[in-house]
């Protein structure tokens, strides 16, 4: 069963932008399948330090886009975008500060289908 009291104060501090649905499980940083993604991505799986030497500390290609959280002040662009964007099927999620902490995604996917789309992800970086 889903916390909706928890969602209505995320989506108070937040705006709904942030999705509709809790995350799975917070438990998926840890993942096979999400280290392996953010291995071949090159990104760090927790988000803590992102490297200094590159302009963008995520990683996008055709199939997903990886952002870390934005820790500015000032309202921006790139502060509404999502944290996690798997594109065939526009699937989204956001995070509070570390991947998966206070998370909500717009579609309503099981722990198996999530950990399915990090696959596919992995799948698409060439090399």
């Amino acid at each position: 069963m889903k916390n909706i009291e928890h969602m209505e104060l995320g989506n108070l501090m937040f705006g709904n932008s942030r999705g509709t649905y809790e995350f799975p499980s917070r438990a998926l940083v840890d993942s096979e399948e999400w280290r392996d993604l953010c291995e071949k991505a090159q990104v760090d799986p927790l988000y803590g330090t992102p490297e200094t030497d590159r302009d963008f500390f995520g990683f996008d290609n055709d199939v997903f886009t990886i952002r870390p959280y934005y820790w500015g002040e000032d309202d921006n662009e790139e502060a509404s975008l999502p944290n996690f964007h798997y594109k065939p099927t526009d699937f989204r999620i956001d995070w509070y500060k570390y991947a998966f902490r206070d998370s909500y995604m717009n579609q309503d996917l099981s722990e198996s289908e999530v950990r399915e789309i990090f696959k596919k992800c992995a799948e698409s970086i060439s090399g």
